[in-house]
């Protein structure tokens, strides 16, 4: 899924905008979430929350210091975002180059500059989404988290429980953990029939309880079968990140 914020003040434009950026995606088949917004303090509020959790940023530089705010905002929550500016003030530009504008559409009213921006931007975080992210169907919503806030993966009849380390929050979702292991980095290691582990999240291994004990106090269960090969892959990745 690739999620997209338009902020633009002059509301029949915004519309249009909207309506490109959504005809693009339906014809493409990608999967999308598009919000737009005309208003600053509501464009504030919604960044408030949820600035993190965009990819793409569309900003009005209309008027500078609040186009200027919003995109400052968005680069301080999401470092792996693209933010674009809209406006055709090639100095007001070059003045947020210290904050990384990833696109620049000098004229909003013309339809092809902003799908060819969009365009480029989607293919790039389509790429990076494979990279960074592991997506998956939770309570019916495509989700996606980051691979390093991925604690552990749990297997248990039939359902697998996913813990995320930043919140603590956990997901449960259908899935095999043989499917799961295939798309992940390979600092994730399958050490049980039950449970593929970040090695990041490991404090050490007890090699008496053949168990991974992590930062969290938590114990990972390491299988008779798959303990040696576990047991040199570990030390292998730690000798690697010294």
């Amino acid at each position: 899924m690739v999620r997209v914020f338009i902020y633009y003040e002059k509301m029949d434009r915004l519309k249009q905008i909207y309506e490109t950026m959504a005809g693009y995606f339906r014809r493409e088949r990608i999967t999308f979430r598009l919000m737009a917004c005309a208003k600053f303090e509501d464009a504030a509020k919604y960044l408030l929350k949820s600035a993190s959790e965009e990819d793409i940023f569309f900003v009005d530089f209309s008027r500078y210091e609040l186009g200027f705010k919003l995109a400052a905002y968005f680069r301080d929550c999401s470092l792996r975002g693209s933010w674009v500016y809209m406006g055709p003030d090639i100095s007001g530009l070059v003045k947020t180059l210290f904050i990384r504008p990833s696109g620049f559409i000098s004229d909003p009213n013309a339809s092809e500059q902003i799908l060819q921006c969009l365009k480029v931007l989607v293919a790039w975080h389509q790429k990076q989404e494979r990279k960074l992210y592991f997506p998956f169907k939770f309570e019916g919503e495509q989700m996606r988290l980051p691979f390093d806030e991925i604690c552990y993966f749990e297997s248990n009849a039939k359902k697998v429980i996913l813990y995320q380390t930043r919140n603590a929050r956990n997901y449960i979702f259908t899935a095999k953990l043989d499917d799961i292991g295939k798309v992940l980095p390979d600092f994730f290691l399958r050490c049980h029939q039950s449970y593929i582990v970040n090695m990041h999240m490991i404090r050490c291994l007890d090699t008496k309880n053949h168990v991974f004990i992590l930062y969290s106090n938590e114990e990972i269960l390491i299988s008779r079968r798959m303990y040696s090969q576990a047991k040199e892959i570990y030390e292998r990745f730690i000798h690697s990140e010294t």
